[in-house]
């Protein structure tokens, strides 16, 4: 045995899916390995704005901080039944997977892995993103979701030993991959590669089984490009495109503690989930809190909702200093 892991999905969503292959991955190289996940469902699941947290959820086992889930656990929502996408990759598979707080901002969430680290002995935690959000910057005007990325990347920079996994750049429809590439590149040439691998066509039938129930479409995007799909295809009711290509089965392993980002920045030492939304804000990012409070007053999770609340929250974003920022980050890449 080569030592214990805690693999998170980050992202929220169904980030816990494409977590699973990594977690897989690893189990075959022979490491222990330990399941975790923020739980923060989309609208389309969830009708309140913001993460649930773990101690919402009936059926799980609870800890201080933490929760653990085995399969048919659920939330109440405003009255509606909400099984975690956790949850529901907990039923197909048979694992357990441990629930993490977000609500509490970067403080609950760093307390949680804490919690979650002392319970599994694990020697280090790796952070997994299906997409690529997690490297956002200020000015960013393709990202949708990058709040929770924002406050786990800060988390990850702050425990001892971590890591952050990349899962299929650009499978969630926001930054194009390119873009994501272009911040990976940045990242191992600041010191920060640790590696990487592709999903296989083994793999990625166990990766399949394991989200039988799940709703996720960014991890299951990244299953196509495995086997062998290429081309445009529409997500989210068609608010998003992307090209699917071998690019998206593959995963890519970085030192959390060589990602610059101001936006992990922001959000670090936050108490609140609101506190973090308003940091985001103010360094020129966008929020899916702000944005799940404007499509819940606009109504039904539509295309044409969607793209009205984008448009709305694009110009809650307070940016003077933003054009900066983006022009020091196109210059440390030419260095």
């Amino acid at each position: 045995m080569r030592g214990r892991v805690l693999v998170a999905g980050i992202g929220g969503g169904g980030d816990v899916g494409s977590a699973h292959c990594v977690a897989t991955y690893l189990r075959e190289l022979g490491y222990r390995v330990f399941l975790a996940s923020v739980v923060w469902e989309r609208m389309v699941r969830d009708p309140v704005p913001g993460p649930i947290s773990p101690k919402e959820v009936q059926g799980a086992e609870q800890y201080n901080w933490i929760a653990v889930v085995r399969g048919g656990e659920f939330s109440l929502r405003e009255g509606k039944k909400v099984e975690p996408e956790a949850a529901l990759l907990a039923k197909a598979t048979g694992e357990s997977v441990i629930l993490l707080d977000l609500t509490g901002g970067y403080y609950s969430l760093y307390q949680s892995f804490l919690e979650a680290i002392e319970l599994t002995g694990s020697d280090i935690v790796i952070g997994v993103d299906a997409g690529g959000d997690v490297l956002a910057m200020p000015g960013d005007d393709d990202v949708w979701s990058p709040l929770t990325d924002s406050i786990a990347l800060a988390v990850l920079q702050d425990l001892e030993t971590s890591q952050l996994a990349v899962v299929g750049p650009g499978c969630d429809g926001e930054m194009p991959t390119e873009k994501v590439l272009r911040r990976i590149s940045m990242v191992w040439k600041n010191g920060g590669n640790l590696g990487g691998f592709v999903i296989s066509r083994n793999l990625k039938e166990v990766c399949e089984r394991a989200m039988k129930f799940m709703k996720t479409e960014a991890s299951r995007v990244v299953l196509r490009a495995a086997s062998g799909e290429f081309g445009e295809v529409e997500i989210r009711r068609g608010s998003r495109k992307l090209l699917l290509s071998p690019v998206l089965a593959t995963t890519f392993f970085l030192d959390p503690k060589k990602v610059q980002s101001p936006l992990a920045n922001a959000v670090r030492g936050t108490k609140s989930i609101e506190e973090a939304s308003a940091k985001m804000l103010e360094n020129c990012s966008v929020s899916e809190l702000e944005l799940e409070k404007i499509l819940k007053k606009l109504g039904e999770p539509t295309k044409e909702n969607l793209e009205k609340a984008r448009e709305t929250l694009l110009k809650m974003r307070r940016c003077s200093d933003a054009s900066n920022l983006q022009r020091e980050e196109m210059e440390r890449f030419k260095d």
